[in-house]
């Protein structure tokens, strides 16, 4: 049977989703120079204060576009997709799904958009993007864009973590989660389109995808 192109995704989705993948590189990049100021100025520099003004902007974006992303799940015109994302049915699948990617067995179940593990994944991002977030506020103590001041706000998350320190390493070991988080998914979007010939990869640009 002939496949023929269909709208996966909408402007809306597209959008979110590029904004999210520039948020986390931007975060990436000045979080590691924060950490480690890897280019001439030091902790107190000029490049320093800018590199933290776009790790706070691209943060409050990353957050913001989580925010829509939920709203897009319950309300969208085009696709209000929450139901793919049910734990239950999911885990469910999980043993279907995990025995195709394992080459146990030559297909799967058809399912919507997401496969079980996508949808876990993403829950699993949507998750990690919020105790990123308060990592990161628990670790500020200086005042937000030069005047809103706010140091101690979320020191109950050190406080539920086990101290500062414990929740520096955790905040960094979030970064490296959405490191490897990207780099699967990339790789599995190529596969996908690889092995099915459906242009997954690339309908996340265009909004088409051959079924």
């Amino acid at each position: 049977m002939e496949k023929k192109l269909v709208r996966e995704w909408s402007l809306g989705y597209i959008l979110e989703h590029w904004t999210r993948v520039l948020s986390i590189i931007i975060l990436t990049f000045t979080g590691l120079y924060i950490y480690w100021p890897f280019i001439a100025g030091g902790p107190d520099s000029f490049i320093m204060a800018w590199m933290r003004f776009f790790h706070f902007v691209a943060a409050y974006t990353l957050i913001l576009g989580l925010v829509v992303r939920i709203y897009m799940a319950f309300k969208s015109t085009f696709d209000s997709d929450w139901k793919d994302f049910s734990v239950v049915e999911n885990v469910k699948n999980v043993p279907d799904i995990l025995g195709y990617y394992l080459f146990m067995k030559g297909t799967h179940k058809e399912y919507r958009k997401y496969n079980p593990l996508q949808a876990l994944a993403y829950l699993g991002v949507a998750a990690m993007i919020i105790f990123t977030a308060l990592t990161g506020a628990a670790l500020y103590h200086g005042k937000l864009f030069g005047f809103i001041a706010c140091p101690d706000s979320f020191r109950w998350v050190s406080t539920m973590l086990g101290g500062e320190s414990m929740t520096r390493v955790l905040h960094i070991l979030a970064m490296w989660f959405f490191i490897v988080f990207l780099m699967i998914h990339v790789y599995m979007s190529i596969m996908i389109t690889m092995v099915n010939k459906d242009r997954s990869l690339t309908s996340i640009f265009t909004g088409y995808k051959l079924k």
